[in-house]
């Protein structure tokens, strides 16, 4: 994504952060286009869309944020004004900037722990203004359970969370590390100067706010809300994700009542990545004009 000046922007937000975004493409900063806002992972960053970058010259509008705790996104859990990141907190900061950004009709696309904000954004502000959300290999609930095996792929009970929030705290270096080798494809290795660009932009965020969102994260449960959303949402997902199993993206498609999934061969947790082209056509199919579900 381009980082030049006339793109890059910082929102105050209601509890004095603030909000690192890139506006590009079609009717930048004036309200015109289609709108995608593209919301990142946990660890992550608005960086791990830069392949994405091609879509502004499509006619598109694509608004890239840093969420808080996440990038250039200043306001972390630190501070006496400020309680513990949780997606609830995330989603009111996008539903900030889409109040500042005047955006009349939007679309959402989530990557992983995204997903889960796009979801958090809708169930507060509801559907009427929503065009389309893509959901990238991410599921509807992480934690597994036995009537549930469509969480983190082996089975992630409950009893695993507090481990899990309790290594991050220890040694988020290391298991930055770990979880940018998980995003590529089963079978595969990636290229070590790529590798070592995304472990420095996961080891960049504090390790304290990945914590309080993860452990948010593991209680969240978002299967009520898919049937609202039917053929608007589409899923896409790495055929070879170490994350998720192709069974949970055909059971979350019947869950929400729509056709529209995509699986990307060659691809793991993060397809916009190792497979940038094949994503970007299905987001731009995604975005053609079809009848719309009710709300």
């Amino acid at each position: 994504m381009s980082t030049t000046a006339d793109t890059k922007f910082f929102l105050p937000l209601r509890d004095g952060a603030r909000l690192h975004y890139r506006d590009s493409g079609a009717g930048a900063g004036a309200g015109a286009g289609p709108t995608i806002i593209l919301l990142h992972g946990w660890g992550a960053s608005g960086d791990f869309f830069e392949r994405q970058a091609a879509l502004a010259q499509q006619g598109l509008r694509l608004i890239v944020p840093d969420l808080r705790g996440h990038g250039l996104s200043q306001g972390g859990p630190q501070g006496p004004q400020r309680g513990p990141l949780t997606l609830a907190v995330l989603a009111a900061d996008v539903g900030e900037l889409i109040a500042q950004l005047a955006l009349e009709r939007y679309s959402l696309v989530g990557w992983s722990m995204g997903a889960m904000v796009a979801w958090e954004h809708l169930r507060g502000a509801g559907l009427e203004r929503l065009d389309k959300l893509s959901v990238v290999d991410m599921t509807a609930k992480i934690v597994t359970d036995e009537g549930w095996p469509h969480g983190l792929t082996g089975g992630y009970p409950e009893a695993m969370v507090a481990p899990t929030v309790a290594a991050v705290r220890a040694d988020w270096a290391r298991m930055a590390q770990t979880s940018a080798a998980k995003l590529f494809a089963r079978g595969t290795r990636a290229e070590p100067a790529l590798l070592a660009r995304l472990t420095a932009l996961m080891r960049a965020n504090a390790a304290e706010g990945l914590a309080q969102l993860w452990s948010d994260m593991a209680r969240q449960d978002y299967r009520a809300l898919l049937p609202r959303l039917g053929e608007r949402c589409q899923y896409i997902y790495g055929k070879e994700s170490r994350l998720y199993n192709e069974a949970t993206f055909l059971h979350l498609a019947r869950l929400t009542g729509t056709t529209r999934l995509v699986g990307l061969a060659g691809a793991g947790h993060a397809p916009q990545w190792e497979q940038p082209e094949a994503f970007a056509a299905a987001l731009t199919r995604h975005l053609a004009p079809h009848p719309r579900a009710q709300v």
